[in-house]
């Protein structure tokens, strides 16, 4: 059964947009896909597929990354994630 993760974020200033991109574009391989959502100038989502939630818990590059914007208090994230049905 496949697991995904969603990351909604509200950006503090658009400016930070080509942060958010460089470690979150769109990316699709084997066993991993990746989507990148603009849904307006300052607030977007990352949807993340994994084969099961031990490979989401084994790829935590992106939530890290995300969450470290809202540490510096660059954004707002909140995260959900679970099984696919």
């Amino acid at each position: 059964m496949k697991y995904s993760r969603c990351i909604n974020f509200t950006l503090l200033a658009p400016s930070i947009w080509p942060l958010i991109e460089a470690f979150s574009n769109t990316e699709k391989r084997e066993g991993y896909a990746r989507y990148l959502c603009k849904t307006s100038q300052n607030t977007g989502i990352i949807y993340e597929i994994f084969l099961n939630k031990k490979s989401a818990s084994e790829n935590l590059d992106v939530l890290l990354a995300a969450q470290a914007l809202k540490e510096q208090l660059l954004a707002k994230v909140a995260v959900s994630e679970g099984e696919i049905i």
